[in-house]
């Protein structure tokens, strides 16, 4: 008797177990998830088999000394680096911290918090300027966007609303803006570039249902996405975060360099939105509506700065 009764078990558990496999692989079935560790690193994450130099109390390379008396020519130019570009990859990837390894967004993320590792914290500013900083609540307001939600009762009827805030995170800024100087350095006889500023710029889908009007019928798979600026940040006040993470170099994972570095050997793919005019600064989109002929302003902008500083020496 006892082993029927243990054989009906043993069907029994057998069969429950079939069911609850099949219902997992056909996801009718919400497994819990892993519980995370909650224990702390006891060292650096390691991914490579070398000692590598500790970045840590790296410093950004010092830059030339600009004398103005030797200054001969300057123009101020805006441009645009697009992430999605395959060599700008690097600036982008990974959409999350892994190991060592950080994205440029990231990495000013974190040099926003005040830690013990960081005890003076990245500011951040309002405009291109940057001189006004943004306040911790304006900063909020620029990682995301507020929704409002209807709340229902048991039947469907709508009670009432609620609001909640939906925070963007690295992997959502898909462009920077520079602004930067390129001038004409008499006492060293060559053209430079200095960047002053750096602005990235959110690639979000707005949290609003569009009606049948607001839809476009002829593209039906295009998203309607919107550009907004995080804040402005001053690239000299970000140069020693960025010195001290290294970017992921997609030919020799040997001779990895820093962020500072990427930028300071202009590693990376770019095209002008706008140059310094009389007209409020005003980008090229503004006066020109065609996007091939806007390219071809923006080359028209890069060809002129190179024809003065040619035209500026004698032979």
């Amino acid at each position: 008797m006892k082993a029927i009764k243990l054989a009906i078990l043993l069907v029994l558990v057998s069969s429950l177990s079939f069911a609850q496999v099949i219902e997992s692989e056909t996801g009718s079935e919400s497994v819990p998830a892993a519980p995370k560790s909650t224990a702390k690193p006891i060292r650096a994450p390691i991914d490579r088999p070398w000692v590598e130099q500790n970045l840590a109390d790296n410093k950004p390379v010092t830059l030339q000394y600009i004398n103005r008396d030797y200054l001969k020519d300057a123009t101020m130019i805006w441009r645009v680096l697009d992430l999605r570009e395959k060599m700008n990859h690097p600036l982008y990837f990974p959409t999350e911290v892994k190991g060592n390894w950080r994205s440029l967004m990231q990495i000013i993320m974190d040099a926003l918090d005040s830690t013990e590792s960081n005890p003076e914290p990245l500011r951040v500013y309002t405009d291109e300027n940057i001189n006004i900083p943004k306040s911790a609540e304006e900063l909020k307001t620029s990682m995301g966007e507020t929704k409002r939600m209807e709340i229902l009762n048991d039947w469907g009827e709508v009670i009432g609303d609620s609001t909640i805030f939906i925070a963007w995170g690295a992997k959502d800024v898909f462009q920077y803006v520079l602004k930067e100087c390129w001038y004409v350095d008499n006492q060293r006889s060559m053209l430079d570039v200095r960047i002053m500023a750096i602005c990235p710029m959110f690639w979000y889908e707005p949290q609003t249902d569009a009606t049948s009007e607001e839809a476009d019928e002829d593209m039906p798979g295009v998203t309607n996405r919107r550009w907004r600026q995080f804040s402005w940040i001053d690239y000299n006040e970000l140069r020693p975060f960025m010195a001290k993470n290294e970017v992921f170099n997609t030919q020799n994972f040997a001779q990895n360099r820093t962020f500072d570095d990427l930028f300071l050997q202009r590693r990376f793919s770019s095209f002008i939105k706008a140059k310094g005019n009389v007209y409020d600064h005003r980008e090229i989109n503004q006066y020109i509506v065609n996007g091939l002929d806007q390219i071809l302003e923006a080359e028209k902008i890069k060809n002129e700065i190179r024809e003065r500083e040619h035209d500026m020496w004698e032979f």
